[in-house]
């Protein structure tokens, strides 16, 4: 089963964050309540905890996320202070100019709460 801590531990590890995040929504899609709940309740092991701020907080922004969305429990970890940016905003596809603007007012409620400006389908795979 994916975790979200595997998605931060394969990315220490040299993995594409983006690519592993995208398999894991695709797996947490796909399964039941439990196993969903199983998939985002580890909190991230110390070596996968070697991570950029952003990958850190975009991770338990996810986590948070799909807690609240399928009517989860969110786990405590989430909520630990490494896994906010706390220097400076990260803006998703780069974003310049007005797109910022659109970012910082679509961005869902728990990835703004980490100073991540997405756009509002950030989580949404076809």
């Amino acid at each position: 089963m994916n975790t979200i801590c595997n998605v931060l531990l394969n990315t220490r590890k040299g993995d594409d964050f983006y690519l592993l995040l995208g398999d894991f929504l695709d797996e947490f899609y796909r399964s039941n309540k439990t196993a969903r709940q199983l998939m985002i309740d580890d909190p991230p092991c110390e070596n996968a905890m070697n991570n950029t701020g952003e990958h850190l907080s975009f991770a338990a922004a996810t986590a948070h996320k799909l807690a609240n969305d399928y009517f989860l429990n969110i786990p405590e970890w989430v909520f630990c202070k490494q896994f906010y940016m706390t220097e400076k905003p990260h803006f998703g596809c780069r974003a310049k100019g007005s797109m910022r603007l659109l970012f910082m007012y679509k961005s869902p409620t728990e990835f703004k709460h980490r100073n991540l400006f997405v756009d509002e389908n950030v989580l949404v795979r076809v």
